[in-house]
C-alpha cells in the first residue's frame, strides 16, 4: 500500500508527538495480565489487544552479519510469532502490507526510531533499500500479532506498525547478545563450544537460544523463544524452551565482522 508524502503530512495534521501514539489498550488491560498460549488467553472475554490469542509463542531473531552493522553489535532479523502448536502464520493482513516504511516514519515524526532502525536493523540481504527488509518483516510477521492491530489504536493503520518496530528495537537492546557473550570472554575471532555459548545466553537472559550457523561453521543468528504476558508492547516475557535446537556443530566459529576490509587499509 502506498501512502504519498503529501497525504501523510496532511493525515498527520496537528500532531505534536514525535512518534506513534501508544495503544490505548496498553493502559487498560488491568493489573493481572494474561499470558499467551495459556487457557485464559483463548477465553472469549479476553481482548486480543491485551493478550496474543492464537500465535502466542514469540521468537526474537538477531543476526551476526559479517557485512552489516557495527563491529560490536548484533543486528535485528525480526520479531516473529508462532502458534502454540509450533506452526506459524504469515502475511495475515494484505491491506497493511506497507512498503513505504521510511515515509511513514517521517510523516509520524518518529525520527529517533528511524535512526535506530537504520543502525541496528540493516538490510542484511545486501541488496535493496532498508524499506524492503522492514516491509517484509512487518508484512510477514507484524501483521499477525493481535496487539498491533488497528483496533488497538483507534483504527489507525500505521501506529501499530510503528509500535512493532519500536518494540522489536527495544527487545534487541534489552537482549544484547554481544555484551552478554563479551562479559564471559566470548568475543569475535575465535572458536567456542556451541553449548558454552548457549549456556552463557541462558544465564544472562533466562532463555536457551537456538543458534544458527552457516555451512562454514560460523555463527550467523540466534533465536530466542518466549511467551508474553499482556500486550507485546509491554515486553513482559516468559521464557520457553526450544528442545535444545541448533544446526551448529559442537564447536562454532564466532567470526570478525568485515573480514576483507583490511585488504586496502589506505582506501580512505
Amino acid at each position: 500500500m502506498k501512502l504519498t508524502l503529501l497525504s501523510s503530512l496532511l493525515w498527520m495534521g496537528s500532531m505534536v508527538m514525535a512518534g506513534s501514539a501508544p495503544s490505548p489498550f496498553v493502559g487498560q488491560c488491568g493489573r493481572h495480565l494474561t499470558q499467551s498460549c495459556s487457557a485464559q488467553a483463548n477465553a472469549t472475554n479476553v481482548d486480543s489487544c491485551c493478550v496474543e490469542k492464537g500465535a502466542g509463542i514469540f521468537l526474537l531473531s538477531q543476526f551476526w552479519d559479517q557485512h552489516a552493522g557495527y563491529d560490536n553489535q548484533w543486528t535485528i532479523h525480526g520479531l516473529w510469532s508462532d502458534y502454540c502448536n509450533g506452526s506459524y502464520p504469515t502475511n495475515c493482513d494484505p491491506s497493511r502490507q506497507f512498503t513505504n516504511i521510511t515515509e511513514v516514519l517521517v510523516a509520524k515524526r518518529a525520527f529517533r526510531l528511524m535512526q535506530e532502525m537504520n543502525n541496528v536493523w540493516p538490510n542484511s540481504a545486501g541488496t535493496g533499500h532498508v524499506d524492503d527488509f522492514w516491509s517484509h518483516e512487518w508484512g510477514k510477521h507484524g501483521t499477525c500479532m493481535s496487539s498491533f492491530e488497528p483496533k488497538c489504536y483507534s483504527n489507525n493503520a500505521y501506529d501499530g506498525m510503528i509500535d512493532y518496530f519500536n518494540t522489536t528495537v527495544k527487545l534487541h537492546k534489552k537482549y544484547d547478545i554481544y555484551k552478554a557473550l563479551r562479559r564471559h570472554g566470548v568475543v569475535p575471532g575465535h572458536s567456542y563450544s556451541t553449548s558454552r555459548v548457549q549456556e552463557i545466553i541462558k544465564r544472562e537472559f533466562g532463555m536457551f537460544p537456538d543458534l544458527r550457523c552457516n555451512t562454514a561453521g560460523e555463527i550467523v543468528e540466534t533465536w530466542m523463544y518466549f511467551f508474553v504476558k499482556g500486550p507485546v508492547q509491554q515486553q513482559i516475557l516468559v521464557p520457553t524452551g526450544n528442545n535444545n535446537a541448533t544446526n551448529c556443530n559442537a564447536t562454532l566459529i564466532y567470526p570478525f565482522k568485515y573480514p576483507n576490509d583490511n585488504a586496502n587499509s589506505k582506501i580512505w
